[in-house]
């Protein structure tokens, strides 16, 4: 029974890595049309705040029930880690190539993998160790490849998202432990709504909104690139280990490789190719043990 929680859990994980890796759709086509990275950041987290809590009215009300002594749980998923990790990274995409802007991104399992050590006591297995090796040098290999574009600041927003997106692993396993995938959710969007209102120049941000195109690309990517993977990896968080969910969604990095190949003509080249292929090696190992190794 265990043992298909987990993999349920996992599978979870895997999804929402495949929807998030196609944030670079919306991002880049709100980008053009004047959004700016806080402003991305404040449409998603208005929306998802919404949209959730709409769903728990229906649900069952009683999951806006939370502690006050668990405030700074919501606080951490929120504003140390939606809001920060977003704006960096969304500065990030607006700098460097997809793929680039994503293998900066996923520098975060070695945060997730070194906290969740002391704070969850997970152990650092040699199979865990050696599948983040196999993802993230494949994730290398992408970003080495062909005609991919990396600034000075560019790199220092990929890095800084990194370091964002590595504690909502860690508040969100905390948090999943007492309450659930919804109230988590709900609380996490509606702590980044408060604290993005001030910054995202609001009134220039109606303006936007006034346009049907705008508000289509901005449901777009909050339903598509925020709730539904933000509710699958809280879930997976709740079934398996910090540790094994944050190598899991490594696989973001390819599927934002494969989207700026094919939405905006990025070339990745045979080096790209060979590290998206690692990056699938490397979690089917995770997930099964050495996949070379013959059964008896």
């Amino acid at each position: 029974m265990n043992w298909v929680r987990t993999r349920i859990g996992e599978s979870a994980v895997l999804f929402a890595a495949l929807l998030w890796g196609c944030i670079g759709i919306f991002t880049r086509s709100m980008l053009e049309t004047g959004f700016t990275a806080v402003q991305i950041v404040a449409v998603r987290a208005f929306v998802t705040a919404v949209v959730m809590g709409v769903i728990i009215l229906i649900k069952d009300p009683k999951l806006f029930k939370i502690r006050l002594k668990d405030i700074w749980m919501f606080f951490g998923t929120g504003i140390l880690s939606f809001l920060f990790f977003n704006i960096c990274y969304m500065s990030s995409i607006g700098e460097n190539s997809l793929s680039v802007a994503c293998i900066l991104m996923y520098t975060s399992p070695i945060w997730v993998t070194t906290l969740a050590v002391p704070i969850f006591k997970e152990k650092l297995t040699f199979q865990k160790l050696a599948a983040f090796i196999i993802c993230f040098g494949g994730c290398v290999m992408v970003c080495l490849s062909d005609s991919l574009k990396l600034t000075e600041i560019g790199l220092v927003f990929g890095l800084l998202s990194g370091l964002g997106y590595a504690l909502y692993s860690i508040f969100g396993k905390i948090a999943s432990a007492k309450y659930n995938t919804l109230t988590i959710t709900f609380y996490t969007f509606l702590f980044a709504s408060v604290g993005v209102l001030p910054l995202c120049d609001l009134p220039k941000l109606t303006v936007l909104l006034s346009s049907g195109t705008n508000v289509l690309w901005s449901v777009g990517v909050a339903v598509t690139c925020t709730i539904l993977p933000y509710l699958l990896y809280t879930f997976g968080l709740s079934k398996t280990s910090a540790g094994k969910a944050a190598v899991i969604a490594i696989l973001e990095p390819a599927v934002a490789s494969v989207v700026g190949v094919l939405c905006f003509g990025e070339n990745m080249g045979v080096l790209g190719l060979f590290g998206i292929a690692a990056v699938m090696v490397g979690l089917v190992y995770l997930e099964t043990g050495n996949p070379f190794k013959r059964k008896h």
